[in-house]
């Protein structure tokens, strides 16, 4: 009974130390508020301000091509395997920010590289994403459509390509 009365002793003992801890901890805790304001005079105007067809290859033609803001659209048509046509695309960051090109995507229609448009490559040059775009300075790249040219038969000769890209405050 000796030793149960001991450990009985001990487990208050321990149990009183440990709320002696937990109000002490409560009395030395602080609470840290930070409040404020701040306000930004940069202003974000990053677009695409021109497009233009500027080579074809064989019978490839330029149907449109048009933006809106940061999206270009590219139609299209080519009539056998090595028609192309590029396209010289300008970037203007009109803004006072600095600008990063964070990522470019494209969707095509027909959707490229199924059986309904198995022919029609694209392709970017002069432009990478994580380049940077400083406040009034513009760029130029270029896109090509092209029909493959290994291509043996074509069966769809005209395809759609939106280009979007995404830039970010550098």
């Amino acid at each position: 009974m000796d030793t149960r009365k001991k450990k009985d002793i001990l487990i208050v003992a321990m149990v009183f130390s440990l709320c002696v801890m937990a109000v002490a901890y409560a009395m030395l805790s602080q609470r840290l508020e930070v409040s404020g304001t701040a306000k930004t005079k940069g202003q974000w105007d990053v677009q695409i301000t021109g497009i233009e067809a500027t080579a074809t290859q064989g019978q490839g033609t330029s149907e449109s091509a048009n933006s809106n803001l940061t999206t270009a659209s590219f139609a299209t048509s080519l009539y056998q395997p090595g028609d192309s046509v590029t396209y010289t695309v300008t970037v203007e960051n009109k803004g006072a920010l600095d600008a990063k090109l964070d990522s470019i995507t494209s969707t095509t229609t027909p959707e490229a590289g199924t059986d309904e448009n198995p022919y029609i490559i694209y392709t970017y040059e002069g432009i990478a994403s994580q380049s940077v775009l400083a406040a009034g300075d513009s760029t130029t790249f270029t896109v090509t459509v092209q029909c493959d040219p290994n291509a043996k038969a074509i069966t769809n000769t005209s395809a759609s390509l939106t280009t979007v890209l995404n830039y970010v405050q550098n």
